[in-house]
């Protein structure tokens, strides 16, 4: 594991307390691993930071265990929280108490989950970015199926993302949206470019060439209407709440989100606005594909009439 004794964890976390057993901090440590670094770095590279050697291990892998070491600290705290108060046994439930501590009162625990889920989420974003600007140094823990195969998708990375829908950059709400993007690339946006440029752009990306200033100009009128179309239907599913200028994608933890999860009325209102954003886009994407080919028949899209009535065709 990341973590193999308290005073590890209270590097990173200095109000553990130094009474907490080791044996009951690490049945939490392997929980929080597999909830919340597994699905977005995979089992086998979280396997391989956990077992690290305690000397001569390689420079540049304690160097990412310790940026992901913050995250998981607070995603501890997440998943210990609330069995650490009781107790369980022939009696049932007990809660504990002693002369110098008591239970936390309920607004307490509240404000400390809370804090502690933003933190965890805010650190892992950190760490993922720092991950993908190093991405060169770890390309054998790296060289996966799946992450070859970002790299030819239209939208590749959470910064792209970020460039049009405000996510803020963040590597988990591009690692959510994911699936999304996959199917908007392949049939909406497939339905408008065609196969063959599709796969066209796809191979350019995939093999890393720097692209031509037509194809330059091609990626910059394809990439906000595939990012708008994803989010306005991959918003929907998602739990977010709205934090400042930007979105954030909550932690899987029920009672976090239901304290600060925006309304259905507001997530609606997000993914409408982002449709009426990708018809302008794609308005214009037609437009620059259908001066490329003028002999061509024209194309079909749907865009917005400004004065409030419903769609028209052009």
């Amino acid at each position: 594991m990341l973590f193999n004794n308290v005073l590890e964890l209270k590097a990173h976390l200095g109000t553990v307390h130094r009474n907490l057993e080791p044996d009951t901090l690490l049945s939490f440590i392997g929980q929080a691993e597999a909830l919340h670094l597994g699905p977005v770095l995979g089992e086998g590279l979280v396997a391989q930071l956990g077992n690290l050697p305690a000397e001569e291990a390689p420079a540049h892998l304690v160097a990412l265990r310790e940026k992901f070491r913050a995250a998981l600290a607070y995603y501890v705290v997440l998943e210990a929280a609330p069995f650490l108060s009781v107790g369980f046994g022939d009696l049932g439930l007990v809660e504990a108490r002693t002369e110098k501590a008591a239970p936390s009162r309920q607004w307490v625990y509240n404000n400390f989950v809370e804090a502690a889920a933003a933190s965890a989420d805010k650190l892992l974003d950190v760490a993922l970015a720092w991950l993908d600007a190093h991405a060169a140094d770890y390309a054998e823990e790296l060289d996966s199926s799946e992450y070859r195969s970002r790299k030819s998708l239209l939208i590749g990375s959470a910064a792209q993302l970020g460039q049009y829908v405000a996510t803020g950059g963040s590597r988990r709400f591009f690692l959510a949206l994911l699936p999304t993007l996959r199917q908007v690339e392949e049939f909406e946006i497939g339905d408008v470019l065609g196969a063959d440029l599709l796969e066209q752009l796809r191979e350019g990306l995939a093999g890393g060439e720097q692209p031509s200033p037509e194809t330059t100009k091609l990626l910059g009128l394809v990439r906000p209407v595939l990012a708008h179309r994803a989010f306005a239907q991959g918003v929907l599913s998602l739990s977010v709440a709205l934090s400042g200028a930007s979105l954030r994608l909550l932690t899987d933890n029920e009672a976090i989100r239901e304290r600060q999860a925006a309304s259905p009325a507001a997530v609606s209102a997000l993914s409408q606005q982002a449709i009426a954003t990708a018809d302008r886009y794609q308005a214009k994407l037609v437009a620059h594909l259908d001066a490329l080919t003028p002999t061509a028949a024209p194309q079909a899209v749907q865009v917005r009439d400004n004065t409030g009535s419903p769609t028209f065709w052009v």
